[in-house]
C-alpha cells in the first residue's frame, strides 16, 4: 500500500496534479505542498539526450484537454520591429489626437499614459536610459508605422536582470542561442551596429558584444509569439520551462495566453502516455513540408525529421503536392493514371527531385519551389474580404493543385471565415447555396485537421464552431420552408449540438470564448426546445 509523503504511514489520497505521491489526510497534503511538493508537482520531467537536447517527457498518463503547464514569462517585450507600442502593457498605441503620443516624462518613450509610465515594470529600463540622459525620438508618423527602435528593449530587459534578478538572468542565459549560426547573418550585422552600440555606448552598460548578441539570439531561438485575443497586443516572451518542449509538425499540445500578464498554458490535444515526448509546433502546421522545414532550419537551426516530414504525402493530405502534368493532361491517351501526384523522392532533402507516383515524369526541386512561391504570391494579393477572389483561385488551379494542397487549404479557410462572419456575408444574408458551400468547406478542412492537427486543436475547435453555426442555419431554413419534418429538424439540431459541445470542450479554456460559447449553446438549446414544443402542440 502507498505511504504518506509526510509521515510515511499508509495512505490512499493521491496528489491530483502529478499522480505520483500519496497522503494520509488533507492536512498532510497541505503540509507537503508547503514544504516543497508545489515545486515538483507536475505531469512531466525535463530530460537530456544527445539527439534531442533538453526535452519534456510525460511522467504519467495525461488526458486530452488537460493543462500540463501554466507558466508566467521570464521576460516579455516588443518584437524586433513593430508599430508604436506602450513599453509597459505592450498595447499598440492609437494615432494621437494632438500631434504626438503620450511620452514618458523621463525617457520619452511612447506610453499609454501616466499609469503605465509610473508602473514598476518600466522603471529599470527607464532609469538605465535617464541616468545617461538618453531620450527616445520616436514621433507619430502615421498609423501602423513600423519602428525599428524597439529591437533594443527586450534584450535590455534581460541584461538588466543580471543585477536585479541574477538567478533569472542565469536561467535565461543557459538557454540555447545558436549565436554561432546567426552571427554573420544580415540581421545580426544590423544588431551589431544598433543593439550593441545602444547598450555599450549610449547606455554605458558593462556587457561585451558577444553577451549582448547572445541575448538577442536566445530570444530568436526560444521566444513565443504572444498575442492578446483582441489583437491589440503582439509581443514576444521567453518561458523557461515551456521552451524545453521538443518540436513536432503534428504536436500533441497547443498553448494559449491567459490574463494581462500573459501566463502561458500548455494543453494536451490528444491523450499522452507516460514516457511520451510532450511536443509543440514551432512552425505553421498548415504549411507544406518544404516551407516548414525551411522555416525551422532558418529560424530554429534544426532539420525536422518527424514522421510527417518523412512522408511525401504528409499523411495522405498531399498538402505540398501538385498533379502530374503528364498523367493529368486532358489529351493523354492513358486515363488510368488520372489523379496521380508529383511527390518528393526524399522529403528530408530539399534538393531532391519530385517524381510522379505512377509515371516517370519528374521535375527539379527548384522548379517546385519557384512554382510554390509564385502561387503563394497570387494568394497573398487576393482581397481578404472578397470571397469570389478565393473561389476563383481554387477553380483556376484545380487542375494543378490537390484539393488539400496547402495553398488551397488557406483559400478554403479564408472562405469559411468570410461566409457567415463578414459584412454582407452574415449567416442571415447568405443564400442557401453558400450556406451549403460553407458546410462542405468545413467538412473538407476537418479531414485535414484530423490528420495534421489531431485531437483538440484550436483549428478543429474553430472549424466545429463554424460548421455547427452553418448547419443550424441550414436546418432552420429547411424546416421553415417545409423541406424537412419536425423530427428531421430535431435530429439535425441535435447533431449541431453535439458539434457545439465538442467545440466547447476544446475552446472553453480560451479566455475570450466563454461568452460566445455560452450564447451559442443557449441559442441552439432554445431552437431545440421550440421545435419540441411545436411537436407536442
Amino acid at each position: 500500500m502507498p505511504t504518506c509523503e509526510v509521515c510515511q504511514q499508509p495512505a490512499n489520497q493521491i496528489c491530483g496534479g502529478c499522480k505520483l505521491v500519496y497522503y494520509c489526510s488533507r492536512p498532510h497534503q497541505k503540509l507537503g505542498w508547503r514544504e516543497g511538493h508545489k515545486f515538483k508537482c507536475c505531469a512531466f520531467k525535463i530530460e537530456y539526450s544527445d539527439t534531442l537536447g533538453r526535452h519534456m517527457v510525460a511522467t504519467r498518463d495525461i488526458q486530452q484537454g488537460e493543462m500540463i503547464l501554466k507558466e508566467k514569462p521570464a521576460v516579455i517585450g516588443p518584437r524586433i520591429t513593430c508599430p508604436t507600442v506602450c513599453l509597459t502593457c505592450g498595447k499598440n498605441l492609437d494615432p494621437p489626437e494632438f500631434g504626438d503620443y503620450y511620452k514618458c516624462s523621463k525617457c520619452n518613450w511612447p506610453m499609454c499614459g501616466p499609469e503605465c509610465e509610473s508602473a514598476d515594470f518600466h522603471k529599470p529600463e527607464c532609469k538605465a536610459m535617464t541616468d545617461r540622459k538618453y531620450k527616445c525620438d520616436i514621433k507619430y508618423q502615421g498609423p501602423n508605422k513600423v519602428q525599428a527602435a524597439y529591437c533594443v528593449i527586450s534584450p535590455l530587459r534581460v541584461l538588466l536582470m543580471k543585477h536585479s534578478n541574477p538567478l533569472q538572468y542565469e536561467n535565461i542565459m543557459n538557454l540555447e542561442s545558436h549565436l554561432e549560426d546567426r552571427i554573420n547573418t544580415p540581421l545580426y550585422t544590423i544588431l551589431r551596429a544598433n543593439l550593441v552600440t545602444f547598450i555599450v555606448q549610449v547606455l554605458g552598460l558593462p556587457f561585451d558584444e558577444e553577451t549582448i548578441l547572445k541575448v538577442a539570439s536566445i530570444f530568436d531561438t526560444n521566444s513565443f509569439d504572444v498575442r492578446s485575443p483582441d489583437g491589440s497586443r503582439r509581443l514576444r516572451a521567453i518561458y523557461l520551462t515551456a521552451s524545453m518542449m521538443d518540436h513536432s509538425c503534428t504536436a500533441n499540445t497547443r498553448h494559449i495566453f491567459i490574463g494581462d500578464d500573459f501566463h502561458l498554458a500548455v494543453i494536451a490535444t490528444v491523450p499522452i502516455s507516460k514516457g511520451d515526448l510532450i511536443t509543440a509546433t514551432y512552425t505553421q502546421s498548415l504549411w507544406g513540408t518544404l516551407d516548414r522545414r525551411k522555416h525551422l532550419v532558418t529560424n530554429k537551426f534544426f532539420d525536422c525529421e518527424c514522421d510527417r516530414c518523412k512522408d511525401p504525402t504528409e499523411f495522405g493530405t498531399h498538402l505540398g503536392n501538385i498533379y502530374c502534368s503528364v498523367c493529368n493532361n486532358p489529351f493523354a491517351q492513358n486515363t488510368s493514371n488520372r489523379g496521380s501526384m508529383l511527390v518528393s523522392t526524399n522529403p528530408l532533402d530539399e534538393e531532391a527531385p519530385w517524381k510522379c507516383e505512377k509515371c516517370e515524369h519528374s521535375i527539379l526541386s527548384k522548379q517546385m519551389v519557384w512554382g510554390n512561391n509564385a502561387l503563394k504570391q497570387d494568394l497573398q494579393k487576393l482581397n481578404k474580404t472578397a470571397p469570389n477572389e478565393f473561389e476563383d483561385f481554387i477553380e483556376k488551379y484545380s487542375q494543378t493543385l490537390h484539393p488539400s494542397n496547402h495553398l488551397v487549404v488557406q483559400a478554403k479557410l479564408a472562405l469559411v471565415q468570410i461566409y457567415g462572419n463578414y459584412k454582407g456575408y452574415s449567416l442571415t444574408e447568405l443564400p442557401n447555396a453558400l450556406i451549403r458551400r460553407k458546410v462542405d468547406l468545413c467538412h473538407e478542412l476537418l479531414e485535414v485537421a484530423d490528420k495534421l492537427e489531431p485531437g483538440w486543436s484550436r483549428f478543429r475547435g474553430t472549424l466545429l464552431l463554424e460548421l455547427q453555426a452553418a448547419m443550424t442555419m441550414k436546418t432552420k431554413r429547411e424546416y421553415e420552408t417545409g423541406k424537412i419534418t419536425k423530427a428531421g429538424a430535431q435530429d439535425e439540431l441535435m447533431e449541431s449540438l453535439v458539434l457545439l459541445q465538442e467545440a466547447t470542450n476544446i475552446l472553453r479554456i480560451e479566455p475570450h470564448m466563454k461568452d460566445t460559447l455560452e450564447a451559442k449553446i443557449n441559442e441552439l438549446t432554445y431552437l431545440l426546445d421550440a421545435t419540441a414544443e411545436e411537436e407536442v402542440q
